[in-house]
């Protein structure tokens, strides 16, 4: 056993800061002390770890000793440690922490409540830095852990959102990609009431960028809560159509592929710039 652990054999030793862990049955887990449960049989953590699996497990858990089961106490703490700082160099140098400068306060209350110092130098020692840095990158979902941000899932949310945050008589500009075959998805974007030419310039700079081949405007009917929304929509765009002159079809052909994407409400196409107004210079 670590020389930095003691045994605890009454759990109410424990001060708010310790470090706890609790090894047997398979297990090897660690956690921040904050108090007993109410009824003082267990302990109530923060910053849960699985030492055997190198990994976090939860923000905030319950360690309930049982038979064969030991716990332990970290003798060293980060308050109280004259070690401290070299610990804390140790992932103040890290490559992941110094590139997110904006996770660099919480990364540091994640070690001093998870970890003890006694713990992070002997892995240094022993290189087994892993047992630090695996669990961070866990917890705030950076390096490896990373979590992946479904764009298509964005893009077509977010168009969701302005749809349902029309009310009875606002518009909204789009602009579209409507396939010419069945293996791609139609796909659209707006930013409120601005120019289509407008519109396309944020679209080129979004993570979701795609190449319109349409646009136009959708305006809102009808807002009755007991009933679908009611959208009425043109091709009317002067840059990506023919403005005032758009036929129905092609509104038409727009409403089709709303429908496959935005089922939930309802559509009526419209020819020219019928949803907007042929004054507008949109």
């Amino acid at each position: 056993m670590e020389d930095y652990l003691e045994e605890v054999s009454d759990i109410q030793a424990f001060r708010a800061g310790d470090i706890v862990r609790r090894i047997g049955k398979q297990k090897d887990q660690q956690g921040g002390y904050r108090s007993l449960t109410e009824d003082g049989s267990g302990l109530i953590v923060v910053e849960v770890l699985d030492l055997a699996q190198e990994a976090f497990v939860a923000e905030a858990g319950i360690i309930r000793p049982e038979a064969d089961q030991r716990i332990y106490r970290h003798k060293s703490r980060f308050d109280e440690d004259q070690r401290a700082q070299d610990a804390m160099e140790i992932l103040l140098s890290w490559t992941l922490f110094r590139e997110h400068a904006a996770l660099q306060g919480a990364m540091v209350q994640f070690v001093q409540t998870a970890y003890s110092p006694a713990q992070i130098l002997k892995w240094k020692k022993d290189d087994r830095l892993r047992s630090l840095f695996v669990p961070v990158q866990q917890r705030f979902k950076i390096g490896r852990f990373k979590e992946k941000v479904d764009l298509d899932l964005l893009r077509r949310e977010r168009f969701r959102e302005q749809l349902q945050a029309l009310h009875s008589g606002k518009h909204m500009t789009y602009v579209a990609f409507i396939p010419r075959d069945t293996n791609n998805e139609p796909m659209f974007f707006s930013i409120g009431t601005k120019p289509h030419l407008e519109t396309k310039k944020v679209l080129e700079r979004e993570q979701y960028a795609f190449h319109p081949n349409h646009g136009g405007h959708i305006k809102c009917l009808a807002d009755d809560p007991e009933k679908p929304k009611l959208l009425l929509v043109d091709a009317g765009s002067n840059d990506l159509g023919a403005g005032m002159h758009a036929p129905l079809a092609t509104a038409e052909m727009i409403v089709e592929a709303l429908k496959e994407a935005y089922p939930e409400f309802e559509y009526e196409a419209v020819e020219g710039r019928g949803a907007f107004g042929i004054q507008q210079s949109y």
